[in-house]
């Protein structure tokens, strides 16, 4: 290394100059700084854009050639921003060292800020990596800036900022190196796991060197030690060997990704050897160092967002662009096509709503026939056991008689009338239910509703059944609690009161009690028919109105049912447009409940 004192590329300024500017006599002059330079990184981005429109639109584009690209703007941009910082360097070094130094910074965190909210449309993972090491590259940096000498901010014998300088630089260079294993990878395999690691390795290095001071020492007596120069000759071999992988893998990036990273790669290079030589901050080569490490962080934020990022944007718009017309004319044929297929469809949606509905109804009808067919097959079979049944009992009372009659008795002989008439009036009542329900279901029965009280029919139905009640000591009555006219057919209401009450007298015992209550809830005109008789079994309970279930249970004096009463009590019920249920307990009695609707004038 040459002792003897380098040739500064701007006037060298004297001591008492480079005074003036003191940090510490003001402690926000680096945030004014840091928040000066802030603003002028984006200016800086935003300037190339203004200078070539404004050119455009102006004579000063005629002035140059009709090809006058775009790029020849940006390194106008970066022409002016070099003047800048010679401007800062010949005022003082420090103001230089500040500006590049959070030019850099700032630079690093807005590439990670765009990368990482941008991740998922960036389509190389190589510029994702990049842009994610970004973050403890720019930590770093920002440690090598307040930890500079003369900013006064961190005051040690160590020289921290050259610690600083190789850690971020060795960090910078190996991200370079590494990303080049996820070239090939569509993602990065749990890209929030690689920002953790990377910047809990960035924490163990500002405390190796700030807290546990074991990071080796870069500079000492005013010179470099071995280890800082040995370690930027690693470093530029490790730049030289990315830039090796680099070339061997451009057919992953387009041609301008491909100039931009190679010449970010070619600057860092330069700046890592101008730090192998300089001797003084003012000498030539610190300061060429310093204005290849800015072109370095310039090159970088190209590559990853504006070839990486808005590049592939451009292009799907242009695409985009270059297929609307095409797009515009085939919608016009399709508009057409499509208006006629939209009569055609409504006209055939038309016909297959209708065939949809008829299907469905033939499907329902045929259910409904499979299901009738069947409860109707199971009743038929019970009625005629049950027509069979009392025929039976006659003929062998009659054949008794006819062969054995000198030898009864008249006591018996009336006994056997008496079983006669009882067997005879069953099977009556029997067909005279059927009858009624063999027309229901032909259609022959007319429902002819009429309006009347509700009380004029229980009082009628109680004095027929008044009779039947005392033979058995049964207190029946009627607890007139509400009264209404209803609109229904007065013989059929008048059928199922008589079943109800039959039944009831039927399955209750001596001394017991058979009450008639009524109740309004509007629009319906509720009958109760009540008893504290035999009940009925509570698997019964849901199945007592069916027409193929038949509770074979005779009554508290042996009274036989017919098996078509509370069927029928249904059908005229709910022709009648009411509802008929039951709540029964075993051995506590039987609420029987049916609806009417009440009477409207309208």
């Amino acid at each position: 290394m040459a002792s003897v004192r380098q040739t500064a590329l701007i006037p060298i300024p004297s001591d008492e100059h480079f005074n003036t500017f003191n940090p510490s006599d003001n402690d926000l002059v680096i945030f004014e700084l840091f928040e000066i330079t802030f603003g002028f990184v984006l200016i800086f981005f935003e300037i190339q854009n203004y200078l070539y429109t404004f050119a455009k639109k102006t004579r000063m584009h005629k002035i140059f050639s009709s090809n006058f690209s775009r790029y020849r703007w940006h390194a106008l941009a970066v022409i002016a921003t070099v003047v800048f910082f010679a401007v800062c360097l010949q005022y003082s070094y420090l103001l230089f060292h500040i500006f590049v130094e959070i030019f850099s910074i700032v630079i690093s965190f807005i590439l990670f800020i765009i990368t990482w909210n941008s991740r998922r449309y960036i389509q190389n993972s190589y510029l994702i990596f990049i842009g994610v090491m970004a973050l403890p590259i720019g930590i770093l940096d920002t440690f090598h800036a307040i930890t500079y000498q003369d900013m006064n901010i961190i005051n040690s014998e160590i020289f921290y900022a050259n610690q600083f300088w190789i850690a971020t630089r060795f960090l910078e260079s190996i991200a370079i190196l590494i990303g080049f294993l996820f070239l090939k990878s569509k993602n990065i395999v749990k890209i929030e796991i690689l920002l953790v690691i990377v910047l809990f390795l960035t924490t163990l290095i500002i405390f190796s060197i700030l807290y546990w001071k074991i990071f080796p020492i870069c500079y000492i007596d005013n010179a470099q030690t071995n280890f800082k120069i040995i370690s930027e000759y690693v470093i530029i071999f490790i730049l030289g060997l990315s830039l090796f992988l680099l070339n061997k893998n451009k057919e992953s990036f387009d041609n301008t990704t491909f100039r931009l990273l190679t010449a970010a790669i070619v600057f860092a290079i330069i700046t890592e050897f101008c730090f192998t030589l300089y001797i003084s901050n003012f000498g030539i080569v610190n300061q060429i160092g310093h204005f290849a490490k800015l072109l370095t962080f310039y090159f970088i934020y190209k590559a990853n967002i504006v070839a990486g990022f808005i590049k592939p944007t451009e292009l799907l718009f242009k695409n985009l662009k270059a297929s609307e017309e095409k797009y515009r004319m085939q919608t016009i044929e399709l508009q057409e096509m499509n208006n006629e297929y939209i009569a055609i469809n409504e006209e055939l949606k038309t016909n297959m709503e209708e065939l949809h509905i008829l299907n469905e109804n033939i499907i329902n009808q045929n259910k409904n026939l499979d299901e009738l067919n069947a409860t109707k097959d199971k009743f038929f079979s019970i009625l005629a056991h049950d027509l069979k049944n009392p025929f039976n009992v006659l003929l062998g009372f009659t054949e008794l008689l006819n062969k054995n009659a000198q030898k009864y008795s008249n006591e018996q002989i009336q006994q056997f009338a008496k079983a006669m008439l009882q067997t005879t009036k069953q099977t009556y009542s029997l067909l005279e239910n059927l009858l009624e329900w063999s027309r229901l279901q032909m259609g022959n029965f007319k429902v002819n509703p009429v309006k009347f009280l509700a009380s004029e029919i229980i009082i009628e139905t109680i004095d027929i059944y008044q009779a039947m009640a005392t033979s058995k000591k049964i207190t029946l009555k009627y607890e007139n609690n509400k009264d209404s006219y209803i609109y229904a057919d007065k013989e059929m209401i008048k059928t199922v009161l008589r079943n109800l009450i039959n039944n009831a007298l039927k399955f209750t015992a001596e001394y017991g009690t058979v009450i008639l209550k009524t109740e309004s809830f509007y629009p319906y005109f509720n009958f109760i028919v009540s008893d504290n008789g035999t009940g009925i079994e509570s698997e019964f309970v849901e199945t007592i109105f069916k027409i193929d279930i038949k509770l074979a249970k005779k009554g508290t004096s042996q009274e036989k049912g017919t098996g078509l009463g509370l069927i029928l009590c249904k059908e005229f019920v709910e022709k009648n447009n009411g509802k008929i249920w039951v709540e029964s307990i075993l051995d506590k009695g039987s609420n029987f409940y049916f609806s009417i609707p009440i009477y409207e004038k309208n």
